[in-house]
């Protein structure tokens, strides 16, 4: 008899949207805000207007994936990020 769960038995952690105050909260209290504003400023129109009029974040969204990569964060830091960010 197993004690631990075979990796089927385990359901996917579904991360949730998160809110502009709430993805700007955490930024800030890890110090990456700076650095995002600032991609974001340096991007083309359209990832702008994503920053400043989205309702939501979605952390599997692909600008926030590219975001993460063009600040060398890896997916377990973003995936900390959203859960701090959810608190």
């Amino acid at each position: 008899m197993a004690l631990t769960p075979e990796p089927a038995d385990i359901p996917p952690v579904i991360i949730q949207p998160v809110s502009p105050r709430q993805i700007r909260q955490a930024l800030t209290a890890t110090g990456l805000r700076a650095s995002v504003e600032a991609a974001v400023a340096a991007s083309e129109q359209d990832v702008k207007d994503w920053w400043e009029f989205s309702t939501a974040f979605d952390r599997l969204h692909p600008a926030v994936v590219a975001m993460g990569a063009a600040l060398e964060q890896p997916p377990e830091a973003l995936d900390a990020l959203w859960a701090l960010a959810e608190s």
